[in-house]
């Protein structure tokens, strides 16, 4: 590849980052979020989302890329030109649009689009109006370009701690409603750290975090082997006390986070440990088994009404009053639990019985269709007289014990937290199990695992079963959570998010399903601005992960193999006889 050709991937790069920046403008994300600062009163949420584009599509364009089993070497000044291609690119774009705007008669623009004010424009100039600002716009997206190029040639010993750095100095600057109170509560001033009238990190406390932070990673470089071989050598005796005790100090954190952080916060908490639950019964389908089900949501129904309707809850009728259900028990809650596990997981098998011999799309889409007659089902009047219809059903239990109720935030998150603990364990068990390698066989090839004895029908069916008697019991907690439920509450959208916080986080994995659920669902909780976009978020996010990483953030060890052989596969049978080593930005083509 020559030079030209790398500054065509750049120019192409630098396109797609205008179109991302220019729509991030439009639909008012930039200047919604301009108002929380991250760090002092010069870097707020609207300018990160300003700067993003340009720096990932520098980062981007210069990505080294297998070509006949070889990775190319990018000549590092072919790379930076790339990166500042790419970025002047988006900006003269950007700016392009600014002009436009300017241009047309006043208020034309935002007839069409309201989220273009003049706000906006001053934030995209810099405050500096026209032209000046378009130039500064033009160079500031630039050097981001050069930035990001920079970055991907840095070699691993200094591209690693820069980036653990700056991530974790975001992550605190993001979470300023957790980090003070907690800080507080132990007694600790964080004048220092986050700013009381602006709320964000203050320059030197931003510059203290990214430096421990940065050199925890030196040093976790440098003796992180050190550290897993010793581990690693230890007798059983001695690495299973060392797991016991990391454990118990995790339970002890935990234990104490609810009093540390405040009941608004434990509420998020809380709402987090019930996607937790759904997104780890999904994972058993998607992630272990490898069947995409997109009607997820029935069975977090199926566990909210079953568990009101055996707890003693009451239908609300058109005109207020409450009458009992025409089948209700009032059973103690955790004596009903077991009940909703054997009946949800039933469900999963009518459900999965018929959609056995389909794979992929099929599947997808029968499931989905499944997930919708649930929803239709639970405010019918053929069962409205025992699910309420569209008023549904209220007084629902508060699972009290000895009388101390777990409907406030704060018990509840223990509550929430004791039943995540649970289908962890489970999901443990399952994937290191007989019945989880049959799963991974069935994952990576049905026809095979078929052929090698492996009961395909058996464990398509179980793999439904083990994750509607997981998932239900989200459905269990959101009712005992809110106290009452509707059929408003399950719609297509719960499916698309649980399966998106397990895509994120890794397919497979448990600790990718816990980092998903916290990125997903408890960041937007924590930041009021997320709200309105929520759904915006969660597509871009999907979408960086596909590209950047395709096995998730915290893959599992096998998923993350099978993508890598995969693609080394497609690579070999591209290879040539003799393929040329290739340099990208030399000048004169490949050689």
């Amino acid at each position: 590849m020559t030079g030209s050709e790398l500054n065509t991937r750049a120019v192409r790069a630098g396109l797609i980052g205008a179109a991302a920046l220019v729509y991030l403008a439009l639909v008012g994300m930039i200047q919604k979020f301009d108002s929380r600062n991250l760090i002092g009163d010069f870097l707020t949420l609207g300018n990160l989302l300003m700067a993003l584009p340009p720096l990932l599509t520098g980062y981007l364009a210069i990505r080294p890329r297998l070509i006949g089993g070889k990775r190319e070497a990018t000549v590092p000044r072919a790379a930076l030109v790339g990166g500042l291609i790419s970025g002047a690119v988006v900006g003269a774009i950007t700016a392009a649009g600014v002009a436009v705007v300017e241009l047309l008669p006043e208020g034309a623009v935002r007839r069409i689009f309201i989220q273009v004010s003049p706000e906006l424009l001053s934030i995209l100039t810099f405050g500096r109006g026209v032209p000046a600002g378009l130039v500064v716009l033009v160079l500031f997206t630039a050097v981001l370009g050069v930035l990001g190029a920079g970055f991907r040639l840095l070699p691993d010993r200094f591209r690693v701690p820069l980036g653990v750095g700056l991530a974790t100095t975001l992550i605190f600057a993001l979470l300023q409603r957790i980090f003070p109170p907690l800080l507080f509560e132990l007694g600790l001033d964080t004048r220092w750290l986050y700013s009381p009238t602006l709320l964000g990190l203050t320059v030197p406390g931003a510059l203290v975090v990214f430096a421990i932070s940065a050199g925890l990673a030196v040093l976790w470089r440098v003796r992180g082997p050190v550290v897993r071989e010793r581990v690693q050598q230890l007798p059983p005796q001695r690495r299973k006390l060392l797991n016991t005790t990391s454990l118990l100090v995790l339970a002890v954190v935990l234990a104490l986070l609810p009093q540390l952080i405040g009941s608004t916060l434990s509420q998020v908490l809380g709402t987090v440990g019930v996607y937790l639950l759904m997104g780890l019964g999904l994972n058993i389908v998607v992630g272990y088994a490898g069947l995409l089900d997109l009607g997820y949501v029935a069975f977090f129904a199926t566990g909210a009404y079953i568990t009101a309707l055996f707890t003693g809850a009451n239908r609300v009728t058109s005109i207020g009053d409450l009458v009992a259900p025409a089948f209700a028990l009032h059973l103690n809650f955790y004596l009903a639990v077991p009940f909703v596990i054997i009946v949800t997981a039933v469900v999963g098998l009518l459900i999965g019985a018929p959609v056995l011999r389909l794979r992929g799309d099929y599947l997808a889409i029968v499931t989905l269709g499944f997930g919708e007659i649930a929803k239709v089902a639970v405010q019918s009047s053929w069962l409205q007289e025992f699910t309420g219809g569209p008023q549904g059903l209220r007084d629902v239990t508060d699972a009290a014990i000895g009388g101390v109720g777990f409907r406030d935030p704060q018990p509840f998150f223990y509550l929430v937290l004791v039943f995540c603990g649970l289908a962890v364990f489970v999901s443990q068990r399952l994937a290191g199990s007989r019945i989880g390698r049959a799963w991974n066989a069935m994952r990576e090839d049905e026809m095979a695992a078929e052929a090698m004895g492996v009961s395909t029908i058996k464990f398509k069916l179980l793999a439904f079963a083990m994750g509607a008697a997981v998932g239900c019991l989200s459905g269990a907690l959101f009712a005992v959570q809110i106290g009452s439920i509707a059929s408003a509450s399950f719609t297509i959208l719960v499916s698309i998010t649980v399966l998106a916080v397990v895509i994120l986080g890794g397919m497979g994995s448990i600790p990718g399903v816990i980092v998903g659920t916290l990125l997903l669902i408890g960041l937007p909780g924590l930041l009021d601005e997320f709200e309105e976009y929520r759904l915006l978020v969660y597509g871009a996010a999907l979408i960086l992960v596909m590209v950047l990483r395709p096995q998730g953030l915290v893959p599992n060890v096998r998923r993350s193999r099978e993508l890598q052989e995969d693609e080394a596969a497609q690579d070999q049978w591209l290879k040539t006889e003799e393929a040329p080593a290739v340099t990208v930005g030399g000048g004169g083509g490949a050689s």
